[in-house]
């Protein structure tokens, strides 16, 4: 998509009698879909927090001593492989305060160069300000263990009322794509999800890259700006009346279209039908 320059009054008009049926189709596209990623998101929290529960986990930082502290981190290792193994995670570590990986595990094996400093990871500080069987879901960025685009999910490890590490994993987002995408083949509604910067990182209409090129990590390189027309997202989302969701029809430089959109976590679900 490009967007098209300057800026230009775009009037939201009512719905003529024939376009009811499809403004009700994309509203309709836009909640399910909605529904599935929150699904999704619950089922990351919920194994999350399950994993995190172990008592293992505790005794680590409890352990009288580097032998103990060594047999319960391979046992660490070994809860991380089996939440691979049953939940398909691209990548999963134990982190502490300061930043070095305790534990990490890289699709379904344990990885024994662990870095020393994760604190500029967009999830860090935010999870380290949770409260326990909590969870953050992050927005996306590119896993340097998976090489790819990456939602990250986190939940800390407390001890005491002290949390002593934050329980990391990674889906990648072609998970999130296909579920986006799957019954959309032929279909003259296309559904899009939108990050908070306004990048497009799904369309049902084409494949949206998420394997990591070369060095690269900015988005401009990956994802195409969102655009309706001349409108960008806060203006779509200002004309269907703000807030989490909205609907209608509106008309712009290239044509009229039936929209629904809804916010989901850091996206905005948006459903379309050109009239």
């Amino acid at each position: 998509m490009r967007i098209v320059a300057g800026v230009l009054t775009v009037a939201l008009l009512l719905a003529p009698r024939f376009a009811y049926a499809d403004l009700a189709a994309v509203e309709a596209l836009v909640a399910k879909k909605s529904a599935i990623i929150e699904m999704m998101h619950g089922k990351a929290r919920k194994a999350l927090v399950t994993a995190a529960q172990d008592d293992r986990y505790r005794e680590y930082f409890t352990a009288g001593s580097a032998d103990e502290r060594a047999r319960l981190k391979g046992e660490i290792d070994r809860i991380s492989l089996q939440v691979q193994a049953d939940f398909h995670v691209e990548e999963m570590c134990l982190i502490d305060p300061h930043g070095a990986e305790i534990s990490r595990i890289v699709k379904n094996s344990i990885a024994y160069d662990l870095a020393t400093n994760e604190t500029e990871n967009v999830f860090f500080a935010p999870s380290f300000a949770l409260r326990p069987r909590t969870v953050y879901v992050s927005p996306l960025y590119i896993s340097q263990d998976a090489n790819k685009w990456v939602l990250g999910y986190v939940t800390p490890i407390v001890v005491d009322n002290v949390t002593r590490a934050i329980l990391h994993y990674e889906h990648g987002l072609a998970v999130f794509q296909q579920a986006l995408n799957k019954g959309q083949d032929g279909s003259s509604v296309y559904i899009l999800a939108v990050d908070g910067d306004g990048w497009v990182v799904s369309d049902s209409r084409k494949a949206v890259a998420t394997e990591k090129k070369g060095d690269s990590e900015s988005p401009a390189n990956y994802f195409d700006r969102f655009a309706l027309g001349e409108m960008d997202l806060a203006q779509l989302m200002a004309r269907l009346g703000g807030g989490a969701k909205g609907s209608g029809a509106v008309t712009t430089a290239g044509g009229r279209y039936d929209v629904a959109y809804q916010t989901v976590g850091h996206w905005t679900l948006i459903a379309v039908e050109r009239l």
